[in-house]
């Protein structure tokens, strides 16, 4: 008996000591043993009921299972299914729907749990109706706070988990490095890849921690098509370097965090599959997309690139696929790249597209039994969705009990908690691009404010922002808003007419939209007119870019300009709602709010560079506002010691307006303070959009890590802008002289041909310069960076004045966008 409780005991110590990885394999092997060949095709699709005919055959929304859904749910193990805003009306309805269609596949005793997916993005791709629906990635990226977009993120996570719904369509990691791309845009954390993937795998892992299960989109990148994949077939001609470069760093890095989910991209890749396939609709060779092929998915996606989770379609239904492959062809491609879960294979909005499924489900098992399918693909594919089942608990059988415990929890979706949250965050992100003569925040009293909508349903967001500001008692002024939806100019101007400043929402979905004399067009034709009207009878005009913000560069005439990152409206007031709050956009009353009180101010900064526009009013190459850039509110009458008839006074606005330069405390800017080696290069970071750099680079040994100009020493350093004045000095605290900083300007600016003929001829103390400042100090004179400081001359060596130094980065930046 000893002999043997001691063979016991030492088996169950080895058992224990096994990989967590293993247990669960073991209980998805023998699951996946027992499958029938039809039930593992089946868990390797996920079908949408979003629509079916009701008994007098019209269409509508489906809010609760129906007979014949509940049929096939019954009859076949799907590994899961997708919800869409149809059906997911509101909280209490969303949850009774996701478990019935539990209960429905768990008639047959055994089987794993369903994933119930649906797309809930937070901003402009959301659909729980009573949800929060979160400022949106790029707003998140505006932002630029990891913590924010987490934040974020796990409500969204805790709210759809609530109602049942276990598995996201999010984040986005598309770089949008394309300004004209059709159906990413404001989808995407910004254009830089490092940005994405940073709030990327921020948002993945907050998802995480709720035990939602995440899916990363669109692989390998949608961010830089111009075609829409839901009505046309993309092409990148990209090669597999270039990917590397830029769109495949978020992935890489989500798949280095821990990946689980990857969604697929209908895109060609020519320089990358080779393959074609004979378009059943033109008859033309098209190369196989991402989806189809095995190049990218299992040579780079999972070879290369080291992911071993779950691969999941874009749904197939989008015309990218479904205008040019057999439903069948696709679904076997599918399967031979890699795919693990096929997305929407068949519309089954009508009794005949059940039917077709049915079909379809037929046919794949088929083709699997006599080979043409690889049945070792099929049982690798199902294998690892057991897993990842299995790691969030829906290998057990699912719970039906508490449905009224369930629905009381559920109350917590768009709670006025989670909404005050939510208005938190999107306040930080509202960012601010042109703010002339000090236009915003529109405060003064006896002045009237006329905000114009682009839509009706917009009217009640703005409305929002004003009864906002007047329940705490900080609004002063008279605003009125009006929707100028389906409205001509000439109706319009009797809105205005006595208007001191006027708001209006300028909406870009598309680069068409931008260009007056195109039909696209006709709304920013409207608001040019509502610009030029308004300036002649010496009113103000601030723009409020709503959606993508590339229209910041379309009116160079406004007064001001706001970017809110979103467009959604409102459909009744959140502050008088009873119980469950309908979902809203916050993005438009959040700025709306931000314009007309002092006592905030938008903090947001581009997380994309907006390109200026050719006469035509297409992008060009040169940037008109870069990543990184946004301005704040800067009250200065608050500088108690700027004479602001002075010659400093137009650059201590400047730099003050857009967050170059700050106070030093009490009310004081110093004009005439001496400048530090600390301070001028933090004004150069702050420039340069205030970049994190890594930690360690360099030693400097008088630089506290995580002090105010630790991160601006080591970018500086790291771009060779200073090296410091020893190997491990930076010299923090040391006055900076007037050709000690155009020297660093200088190479900030990676100026070329600085020097010319001209050099410092006509200045009487020229010898005074040093041969290492000689040439900066001339680009600087050429480009009329700098003057001199009288009688012709430059004094080289006096230390740079605080009022100096705002004049000198004024000009610079005059001159880098003129």
């Amino acid at each position: 008996m000893k002999k043997l409780l001691s063979i016991l005991l030492c088996a169950c110590m080895l058992l224990c000591m096994l990989p967590l990885s293993a247990a669960a394999a073991d209980r998805a092997q023998e699951m996946l043993d027992a499958m029938t060949t039809e039930q593992k095709i089946t868990q390797m699709l996920m079908p949408v009921f979003r629509y079916f005919p009701d008994e007098t055959g019209a269409t509508q929304g489906v809010t609760e299972i129906f007979p014949e859904m509940r049929e096939m749910l019954a009859r076949y193990s799907f590994g899961g299914v997708i919800l869409f805003a149809q059906n997911t009306v509101e909280n209490a309805q969303t949850l009774r729907l996701t478990d019935a269609i539990q209960q429905a596949n768990a008639v047959v005793a055994g089987r794993p749990q369903l994933l119930i997916s649906t797309d809930q993005e937070g901003g402009n791709v959301t659909r729980l109706g009573e949800g929060t629906q979160m400022p949106g990635n790029m707003a998140l990226g505006a932002a630029g706070d990891t913590a924010l977009t987490a934040q974020a993120a796990t409500i969204i996570g805790e709210e759809l988990m609530a109602l049942g719904i276990n598995m996201d369509a999010a984040p986005v990691l598309d770089v949008n490095s394309n300004p004209a791309n059709p159906v990413i845009g404001i989808r995407s954390f910004s254009d830089d890849p490092q940005t994405v993937a940073k709030h990327g795998v921020s948002f993945m892992q907050a998802l995480q921690q709720t035990n939602t299960v995440f899916t990363l989109k669109h692989f390998p990148g949608h961010g830089d098509t111009d075609t829409d994949s839901h009505t046309g077939l993309p092409c990148v001609n990209k090669t597999y370097d270039e990917l590397r470069g830029n769109e495949l760093v978020p992935f890489q890095a989500a798949i280095d965090a821990g990946a689980e989910v990857i969604m697929t991209a209908h895109i060609q890749y020519p320089q990358i599959e080779k393959a074609t396939y004979k378009s059943i609709s033109t008859g033309e060779e098209i190369y196989l997309p991402a989806t189809l092929s095995k190049t990218i998915l299992t040579d780079v996606l999972r070879d290369d690139m080291g992911f071993d989770g779950v691969v999941i379609t874009d749904a197939m239904n989008m015309a990218a696929i479904q205008t040019h492959f057999d439903p069948l062809d696709a679904a076997q491609l599918a399967i031979a790249a890699g795919v693990d879960i096929i997305l929407m294979p068949v519309d089954v909005s009508t009794e005949a597209g059940m039917q077709a499924l049915e079909q379809y489900i037929a046919d794949l098992t088929a083709l699997t039994e006599n080979g043409t399918i690889s049945i070792q693909q099929v049982n690798t594919a199902v294998l690892r969705i057991l897993r990842l089942k299995e790691a969030h608990g829906l290998l057990d059988a699912y719970d039906a009990s508490g449905l009224d415990t369930k629905l009381t929890a559920a109350a917590q979706v768009g709670s006025k908690a989670h909404h005050e949250i939510e208005w938190s965050i999107t306040k930080k992100a509202v960012t601010l691009l042109k703010n002339d003569h000090n236009m915003l925040p529109l405060t003064g009293k006896g002045e009237k404010t006329v905000a114009l909508t682009a839509y009706d349903n917009e009217v009640l967001s703005m409305e929002y922002a004003v009864n906002r500001l007047k329940d705490e008692g900080k609004l002063s002024g008279n605003v009125s808003v009006y929707s100028i939806q389906n409205k001509s100019l000439e109706e319009i101007l009797p809105l205005i007419q006595d208007a001191d400043h006027v708001v209006i929402i300028s909406e870009q979905y598309r680069a068409a939209n931008l260009n007056p004399n195109d039909a696209s067009g006709a709304y920013s034709a409207k608001v040019d007119g509502v610009i030029e009207q308004v300036h002649q009878k010496g009113g103000d005009v601030a723009i409020l870019s709503c959606y993508l913000p590339y229209d910041a560069a379309r009116y160079s005439d406004a007064d001001a300009i706001m970017v809110a990152w979103s467009a959604k409206g409102m459909s009744e007031d959140p502050r008088t709602a009873d119980g469950a709050i309908k979902q809203y956009g916050p993005n438009i009353p959040a700025a709306f709010y931000l314009m007309l009180t002092s006592d905030e101010a938008p903090t947001g900064t581009l997380p994309v560079n907006i390109p200026a526009l050719t006469k035509d009013y297409q992008y060009s190459d040169q940037i008109l506002y870069a990543r990184g850039y946004g301005i704040t509110y800067q009250r200065t009458e608050d500088f108690t010691d700027v004479d602001w008839t002075a010659w400093y006074a137009d650059g201590i606005r400047y730099v003050t307006e857009r967050g170059i330069m700050i106070g030093v405390g009490d009310g004081k800017f110093q004009p005439n303070g001496i400048v530090t080696r600390a301070q001028v290069v933090t004004t150069l970071w702050r420039i340069a959009g205030a970049p994190e750099v890594e930690d360690g680079v360099p030693a400097f040994t008088d630089i506290a890590v995580g002090g105010w100009y630790d991160a601006a020493v080591r970018w500086a350093a790291k771009n060779q802008i200073t090296k410091g004045t020893s190997a491990t000095t930076f010299s923090p605290d040391d006055p900076v002289t007037r050709e000690q900083f155009v020297t660093l300007l200088y190479r900030f600016a990676a100026a070329e041909n600085g020097a010319g003929e001209m050099g410092l001829a006509g200045y009487q103390d020229a010898a005074q310069v040093s041969d290492w400042a000689y040439t900066a100090m001339t680009w600087a004179i050429r480009s009329n960076i700098i003057q001199g400081v009288g009688n012709a001359t430059l004094a080289p060596k006096d230390t740079l004045t605080r009022g100096q130094l705002a004049t000198i980065l004024m000009r610079y930046q005059q001159t880098e966008t003129s």
